[in-house]
């Protein structure tokens, strides 16, 4: 019986330890830093056309012009927090072009390859599904769909650790 209780003890102290983040499994392997690759679904650096007028977030293009994203990176903490910081340049028609940083911080989780990220709060909140898988080679790689521009429209982003 003392045996039993021991072993029993021994067990329970193995489960726990064993549901707790050690930093070892999927998300240690997967915390590190990734380069942008895709950006809504375009190949950096990705090109797009701003609408005169349109909502788009952008204030400093209320004429329109364009928008390139030209690179950036997503930081994945062993923690479970990330930063993400995309670099953006805007062209307005006429004028110089203006450099601005997109920049996000948040929490995210793996079970196996299913990554989930959210940041902000209330109305403001962002919530990603996507992937964290391994190729052949080695190379890591962050994919997730995110509405960028509220049309309900899922595009994917791409980050890769070479």
């Amino acid at each position: 019986m003392r045996h039993t209780k021991k072993l029993l003890g021994l067990t329970a102290v193995m489960l726990v330890a064993a549901c707790t983040d050690n930093l070892t499994g999927p998300r240690a392997n997967a915390a590190g830093t990734y380069t942008l690759t895709v950006h809504g679904g375009r190949s950096i650096p990705a090109h797009y056309i701003v609408q005169p007028g349109s909502n788009n977030g952008y204030p400093d293009l209320p004429n329109g012009g364009t928008l390139d994203v030209t690179g950036g990176d997503i930081v994945l903490n062993s923690n479970g927090t990330f930063a993400e910081t995309n670099d953006l340049l805007l062209t307005p028609p006429s004028g110089s072009s203006i450099s601005r940083t997109f920049f996000r911080t948040g929490t995210w989780t793996l079970f196996g390859e299913t990554l989930t990220i959210a940041s902000g709060s209330g109305s403001n909140s962002v919530h990603d599904d996507g992937t964290v898988t391994t190729d052949a080679n080695g190379v890591m790689t962050v994919y997730y769909l995110e509405d960028i521009d509220g049309s309900g429209t899922l595009l994917p982003f791409e980050y890769k650790r070479f």
